[in-house]
């Protein structure tokens, strides 16, 4: 073979390797992928997959998708900052819950600071307890419940007195996980009278949650009250966590119920008092286990 016919022969076989060098396409820059977010219909939206991906390094360059852009880019932004914590972004999530005139976006920033699980996102989310609008006022004390702190207590309890009954039942899991004493009273008043059945159950979950000794008695006087049964079941759950023998004979009573479910979490309050073993709800007997040629069932 000549030299000038091997020369082609290594500049054909070199050729598809610089060609593909030439043709890769650079990595989008963040402002590039920004730019996409409008399109995007949930979080597994490739842009925002992306971005994600990149971590907290992408701020303060995302900064420019929560400027003076779309609605929708401005919300996805603020998606992407619900999945990757940056606590130097937390000034400017604030500032969207306190000012930004579009509820969207403010619910979204709420949500996004509860992501950060940090006590100093506390008295941001406190002040849009009250919030004009009742799905900011929702996404803020949901929030509340992810990132607990006595700071925001006092609002917390105003906010038991919402119209909503979403907004009061997770007021009502933030309080819990506040863990703050001045709570106990105000949440027996809830589990005894609130409008909705399904915040009274939460008020009496949360007492158990807090340990609330004094909320005994009222929630044996419950077991009688309530007619709602998942309500019902909630105060024989929370009186089996309490503790206290006093609630035997109440619970007894309930464990007769019509309702399977109610009679379920009786029965199992009932032998968490006494020390003993629950029996398995109907339905729950566990499958035998399937032969796996010799292998030995796994508990």
């Amino acid at each position: 073979m000549t030299r000038y016919a091997l020369t082609l022969l290594f500049a054909l076989a070199a050729w598809p390797l610089t060609a593909g060098a030439a043709l890769a396409a650079p990595e989008p820059t963040v402002e590039d992928l920004v730019g996409k977010l409008e399109t995007c219909m949930d979080l597994d939206c490739p842009p925002i997959r992306a971005l994600v991906r990149r971590g907290p390094e992408i701020w303060p360059e995302l900064k420019v998708g929560l400027g003076e852009r779309t609605e929708m880019t401005k919300f996805w932004t603020l998606g992407v900052l619900s999945e990757v914590v940056v606590p130097e972004a937390r000034e400017t999530l604030e500032a969207l819950l306190a000012g930004d005139p579009l509820v969207r976006i403010r619910a979204a920033a709420a949500f996004a600071l509860g992501n950060q699980r940090s006590p100093a996102v506390v008295p941001a989310l406190g002040k849009a307890l009250a919030d004009k609008d009742v799905n900011v006022r929702f996404e803020a004390a949901s929030a509340l419940s992810r990132s607990p702190g006595k700071e925001a207590v006092p609002a917390l309890l105003t906010a038991l007195r919402d119209k909503d009954e979403d907004v009061r039942a997770a007021v009502v899991e933030a309080l819990a996980a506040a863990k703050d004493e001045r709570a106990v009273g105000h949440l027996l008043r809830r589990a005894q009278g609130d409008a909705a059945p399904g915040v009274r159950g939460m008020a009496a979950i949360a007492l158990a949650n807090l340990g609330a000794k004094d909320a005994v008695e009222p929630l044996m006087k419950r077991l009688v009250e309530e007619t709602n049964k998942q309500a019902l079941a909630a105060v024989c759950w929370a009186l089996g966590e309490l503790g206290d023998a006093r609630a035997l004979d109440a619970l007894a009573a309930v464990a007769a119920h019509g309702d399977k479910v109610v009679q379920q979490h009786a029965s199992e309050a009932i032998a968490k008092l006494k020390g003993e073993k629950p029996a398995p709800a109907e339905g729950d007997k566990p499958a035998p286990a399937e032969d796996k040629g010799g292998e030995p069932a796994k508990k």
